[in-house]
């Protein structure tokens, strides 16, 4: 690896060293501890579950194991569940786990380097998107919680389909089909994502980077991989990924109805909450973005696939899906802060086309009071 790259990875992972420590600090100004919160199960299920029963016992038969479980471990995916019996092999303590989930949250600054690095071709913007996913208001409101390792799991997939659409080699497309395995075990709503994923890889035909016959037989080894996947685990662990998702799923439709939580009120209401988390620079320079990207020479078809002003639109089409679907109604500041993640290159991309620094910095500086006046008032991970 040349020693410019290595300098540029080193960069990013200085920024997850200082970001880390700048979340320390604004925890340090709330009522209650990672501890508590992480150990408490209202506020964090996953920790208690893992007490409760072996993961042999939740793989295999979870459809009905989780109607036993704590709330939240009872309404996902079993995959934050795993995710945190595997990190009980390194340790129990609840002292130390919610650092673990914070850095790890925090380590996908690289994956959000790489795809934006990949897709945009350009350094400067790569490392303002790494830098503005670091501090996400939504993602350090809800720390340590298991929905801020989501955004990892979506920025993996992400970088897997822009490298298997820029190269067009089969091994890729693989690589995606057990990836999306992956995303589903463990979060399905990241898979709202594929609106984003199919216009890259249309864009990768337009472009000549991949051929439609390519694109439709390597789509269809992805899901053979998929298949194949589901196949194994079950055969190995006794997990079914398609009865277990249409439980979790009947399970928030119900949530919904006990809660009384009315689909017109929380369609609108959601994207106020959502918005929010991105940030304000962040949701102003959304328009922003879109403005600069349709300018400048070229035809109206080649701006439009110009990766500012396809991923924005995208983007912004998964939340109105996933919102008009009415399954998330309220919490999305939690359950969304995957897609506040990716709005986050729209903003970074802006600020590297002022070629200066003071309007990064005002970007950061501006989320950083957002994040300190909010992360003490999100009573959601209040422990109980």
């Amino acid at each position: 690896m040349p020693g410019s790259s290595v300098g540029k990875w080193g960069l990013v992972l200085a920024w997850v060293a200082l970001a880390t420590a700048v979340q320390a600090a604004l925890r340090s100004l709330t009522l209650f501890s990672f501890e508590s919160i992480f150990a408490s199960p209202g506020a964090n299920s996953f920790y208690t579950a893992t007490l409760q029963q072996p993961l042999s016992t939740v793989l295999s038969s979870f459809v009905q194991t989780r109607e036993g479980l704590p709330l939240h471990a009872q309404s996902n995916m079993p995959g934050k569940l795993v995710l945190t019996y595997a990190l009980e092999v390194f340790t129990v303590s609840p002292a130390v786990l919610p650092w673990i989930v914070v850095i790890l949250s925090n380590l996908g600054a690289l994956l959000m380097y790489r795809f934006v690095g990949r897709l945009f071709g350009d350094h400067t913007t790569a490392l303002y998107a790494a830098i503005l996913y670091l501090f996400v208001p939504a993602k350090l409101f809800f720390f340590p919680l298991m929905n801020t390792i989501t955004p990892l799991i979506a920025l993996g997939l992400a970088c897997l389909i822009v490298q298997w659409v820029q190269t067009a080699r089969l091994g890729w497309a693989v690589a995606v089909g057990a990836m999306v395995y992956a995303t589903v075990f463990f979060e399905p709503l990241p898979l709202v994502l594929g609106l984003l994923f199919g216009a890259l890889a249309l864009r990768a035909v337009h472009r000549g980077e991949l051929s439609w016959s390519q694109l439709v037989s390597h789509a269809a080894v992805g899901l053979a991989t998929f298949v194949a996947c589901a196949f194994v685990v079950q055969q190995l662990t006794g997990f079914d990924l398609v009865a277990a998702f249409r439980a979790v799923r009947a399970h928030a439709l119900e949530f919904n109805v006990i809660e009384r939580r009315p689909y017109n009120l929380w369609v609108r209401a959601n994207l106020v909450e959502f918005f929010f988390g991105i940030g304000a620079c962040q949701t102003v320079l959304i328009g922003a973005a879109l403005t600069l990207g349709l300018r400048g020479p070229g035809s109206l078809r080649d701006r439009l696939v110009r990766p500012v002003t396809l991923l924005t639109p995208a983007v912004l089409a998964a939340v109105a899906v996933i919102d008009l679907i009415g399954i998330n109604r309220g919490e999305v500041i939690r359950l969304w802060i995957f897609l506040a993640c990716f709005l986050q290159i729209p903003a970074a991309w802006v600020c590297s086309r002022t070629g200066r620094s003071q309007g990064s910095a005002l970007v950061v500086v501006t989320t950083l009071l957002l994040s300190a006046l909010g992360t003490a008032n999100i009573g959601f991970i209040v422990p109980g």
